[in-house]
């Protein structure tokens, strides 16, 4: 019940930003096809349609807009859809939808990390979210208390609509690993900021995506690799890594939905509010979803063999203290953007600890 109020009152507040953005409504169907009331919108991401953040987004976000717009305005969606890179690919889906490449995008937000170091902070905090349904109440508070979580992404000609969480992250490997002590000397893959987890733990991080992770291991550019549970799975990552550490590496918010503010202008306004509310909608319907695909996940590896051992406590505050101060790099360079970095982080701490999550490491406080 608290989740859903917050999802609410999140909707409205996003409603009355974007109107108060944009003038109040959009324009007269300029994306309508041939004059009539059919409005053709190109939708798409750098991931491939099997990616679980991909499947969540067509089920809670793509499909639910189409069927409201059909059934409460007098215009139809007709989605051009454009999935694993083929008009945006990983690391320039940003710029993509800034150039109006994609009307919608489904954004990889750890590629992005450079131009959005606001919304990605939260890679840069290990062992902090371990259920992507926690992580999505405290983020629906902290939008709330810092619009510039969403108000940012109008520097890049798009405007913010909804988030979703990615599966817990875990480590992949083709040795045993269970404790700090099991990785030092190791190379180990994972992608864009997340290597930042293993720098000053005695491994040596590789720049990884999810699609290069099965080659890598098998032809022995890295050891094991750092990535969410479900896109693993789907790459059958087993058959090179029979091992799985449930690290508690947390669940991050993964996948922003904007749309590029020409075609928002063209839109009209009933369909503009649909996109708001199925948009703010999002982030609690996909999160549900992503905490039930690693529940699967975690059972598909036992009907597969792999075996899984889940990380003490005590063994993620150790691996944590091994790291270098990450944190207080990421507060440095929320600074340097214009943010108040440290006001920002402590309260995404506090907000965790709300609910139930301690924390890891003082971070803020050596």
């Amino acid at each position: 019940m608290k989740r859903s109020i917050v999802v609410r009152l999140l909707a409205v507040v996003l409603v009355l930003a974007l109107l108060a953005a944009c003038g109040g409504g959009g324009g007269g169907g300029a994306a309508t096809a041939g004059g009539g009331n059919v409005i053709t919108l190109r939708v798409g991401s750098g991931h491939a349609e099997t990616n679980p953040w991909i499947i969540s987004f067509e089920e809670y976000f793509v499909t639910t807009v189409q069927d409201r717009v059909a059934a409460e305005t007098d215009y139809a969606i007709e989605w051009v859809r454009a999935y694993g890179g083929s008009v945006i690919t990983l690391g320039n889906e940003l710029e993509g939808i800034e150039a109006g490449m994609l009307d919608i995008g489904n954004m990889i937000l750890v590629f992005e990390a450079s131009r959005l170091p606001l919304q990605t902070m939260m890679f840069s905090m290990p062992f902090t979210i371990p259920d992507p349904v926690v992580g999505a109440v405290v983020y629906a508070q902290m939008i709330q208390e810092f619009p510039e979580l969403t108000q940012s992404f109008e520097n890049f000609n798009q405007l913010y609509l909804g988030l979703g969480f990615s599966d817990p992250y875990g480590l992949y490997s083709a040795i045993p690993v269970t404790s700090l002590a099991d990785i030092s000397g190791a190379r180990i893959g994972a992608a864009g900021i997340n290597l930042a987890w293993v720098e000053g733990s005695g491994a040596a991080g590789v720049q990884t995506s999810i699609p290069e992770s099965y080659q890598n291991i098998q032809t022995a550019v890295i050891d094991m690799t750092i990535q969410p549970t479900r896109s693993m799975m789907n790459l059958m990552i087993y058959e090179v890594t029979p091992y799985y550490l449930n690290a508690g590496f947390g669940a991050k918010p993964f996948n922003a939905i904007t749309i590029n503010r020409q075609s928002w202008d063209s839109l009209p306004g009933a369909v503009q509010q649909i996109l708001v509310e199925e948009g703010a909608a999002y982030l609690e319907r996909s999160t549900a979803f992503m905490a039930d695909i690693h529940a699967g996940s975690l059972a598909q590896m036992a009907e597969v063999g792999v075996t899984v051992h889940t990380l003490s406590r005590e063994d993620q505050v150790a691996w944590a203290a091994s790291l270098d101060n990450i944190v207080a790099g990421l507060v440095q360079n929320l600074n340097s953007h214009g943010y108040p970095g440290a006001e920002i982080v402590e309260r995404w701490f506090e907000l965790l600890e709300e609910n139930g999550v301690p924390r890891v490491r003082d971070w803020l406080n050596e």
